[in-house]
């Protein structure tokens, strides 16, 4: 007897499987594996350089070794009838992270949740790398014990992200309660 009882059930809880996956692979493959493999290389390559992001063939390839372990998985736990639509929540579920993550970089936040996975990402970025590894969700942390109120978080102007200064070099006034810039204003 399948554990989903419709295609959309199954959809929904790939996507929701996304979380802990998401976290797991970001402490444990992209952070504990310091370098070893590519996906660790990509990653800390991203720490060294916020506007670094792997190139999209790198997220396909990701996706596609996502999907292959998570199909068989899911076939052994739920029968193949609901694999599929499992493995299409993860999947799709990922490329929303990939979204939402270059958006923490690239996008001034919007609203309250969006302004708390910035001001995390930020956190784990510039203060506590081995903290805060998920970055739509702080659930997983919790459960593993590594999550950290970020507080203020002090940002290197030369990696803070463009929303986050103004033409300056200082933190915008709307965001001053969340962050301090340190370094110099302007390059020599």
């Amino acid at each position: 007897m399948s554990w989903f009882n419709s295609r959309a059930t199954a959809v929904l809880a790939g996507a929701a499987s996304w979380t802990v996956a998401e976290y797991g692979l970001h402490r444990f493959v992209m952070h504990e594996m310091q370098g070893r493999g590519l996906p660790s290389v990509e990653h800390l390559k991203h720490h060294a350089d916020v506007t670094y992001f792997s190139p999209a063939s790198k997220k396909l390839a990701s996706a596609a070794v996502t999907s292959a372990i998570a199909f068989p998985v899911a076939t052994a736990v739920a029968g193949r009838r609901w694999a599929g639509a499992f493995t299409a929540g993860l999947i799709a579920m990922y490329f929303g992270y990939e979204v939402a993550h270059r958006r923490t970089h690239t996008h001034a936040p919007r609203g309250s949740y969006s302004r708390w996975t910035r001001r995390n990402h930020m956190d784990h970025h510039f203060a506590a790398s081995t903290q805060n590894f998920g970055v739509t969700t702080f659930v997983w942390d919790r459960v593993f014990a590594t999550y950290a109120e970020p507080g203020v978080v002090t940002v290197p102007r030369r990696m803070a992200p463009a929303w986050l200064l103004d033409e300056h070099g200082e933190v915008r006034a709307e965001y001053a309660d969340d962050y301090v810039a340190i370094g110099p204003a302007h390059p020599a």
